[in-house]
């Protein structure tokens, strides 16, 4: 059984905080003690969120930042803002997500699906990594408790497929679904690049997919007709607390921090597509990434 207070001294940051999955995970984080970190892109729904908090977790271990991650600037921004600020990060959990149903570009000229699921968990992720593997601790029994870093991915990522000197799909007829599966691809071998370059003794970087819920906000830029099969298909979805355990079991259980590099459904390692296994692809992307990050400054 877990104890109310089990994470007490630790600090989690969560993005994409302020509604549906992400907010559901910060209540269950908080709840059990921990120090959460609230990032949004909207002052006042961050407020909102962190009063709706505090009627059942205690309001000073409840923190915010302010970042917009569609932008690279911000999200570099924030991280250096984190790091700062908290000597120790415990878990990092990239939930912030969007599924848009036209092509946008953000101020970087980078397509808004890709830019927000995919490179702005991989600058937060690889800025903050360092630190975050250098501040595990271990206890009284020498067992170190390695920091970890959870990625939110989707069963979309099956139906992903990347064309690496087009990430995000500038050459191609935009297509919001195929958009999204693509940028929960690139997580996913994002997730497993970061979990072969750290030291799974002091960061673990592991996928959690919640699987289909209701009551967020995900989905809402995209066309009428998609979203009323998405009503329809309501009943055969998850409550929003039910999809935020996988978030949370990735983050916090001690079996969970045994492994990396993994892919999580209903806390259990499951396979990801077979895409999403390959190595080659897997580093190719990461040099591809590094690339397109360098041409944007």
């Amino acid at each position: 059984m877990t104890e109310p207070n089990d994470l007490a001294g630790r600090t989690m940051v969560v993005t994409g905080a302020t509604a549906g999955l992400g907010l559901e995970t910060c209540r269950q984080l908080a709840r059990r003690g921990a120090t959460v970190v609230l990032v949004g892109r909207d002052q006042d729904r961050i407020d909102a969120a962190i009063a709706d908090l505090s009627e059942s977790t205690d309001r000073d271990r409840l923190c915010s930042a302010l970042a917009d991650l569609s932008s690279l600037d911000r999200v570099r921004k924030l991280s250096g803002e984190l790091l700062h600020r908290f000597p120790r990060i415990d878990v990092l959990i990239n939930n912030a997500g969007v599924d848009r149903g036209h092509r946008q570009l953000t101020v970087d000229g980078i397509e808004t699906t890709f830019a927000v699921n995919y490179l702005a968990p991989f600058v937060l992720a690889t800025a903050l990594a360092p630190a975050m593997a250098q501040a595990s601790t271990a206890d009284a029994a020498g067992y170190r408790h390695p920091a970890r870093i959870v990625d939110i991915s989707s069963s979309g990522h099956r139906g992903g497929h990347l064309v690496l000197d087009d990430l995000d799909g500038a050459k191609d007829t935009f297509h919001g679904q195929r958009a999204y599966n693509n940028s929960k691809l690139a997580l996913t071998l994002f997730t497993r690049s970061l979990a072969h370059r750290s030291d799974p003794a002091r960061l673990v970087v592991n996928c959690a997919d919640p699987g289909s819920v209701r009551g967020t906000t995900l989905g809402r830029d995209r066309p009428f007709g998609h979203q009323v099969v998405g009503t329809l298909l309501t009943p055969f979805t998850a409550e929003v607390a039910k999809g935020a355990e996988t978030a949370v079991w990735t983050a916090t259980a001690t079996e969970s921090g045994k492994f990396t590099g993994r892919y999580v459904k209903g806390c259990k390692v499951v396979q990801p597509s077979r895409d999403a296994r390959d190595e080659k692809l897997a580093a190719r992307l990461w040099d591809a990434t590094e690339a397109l990050l360098a041409d944007r400054g």
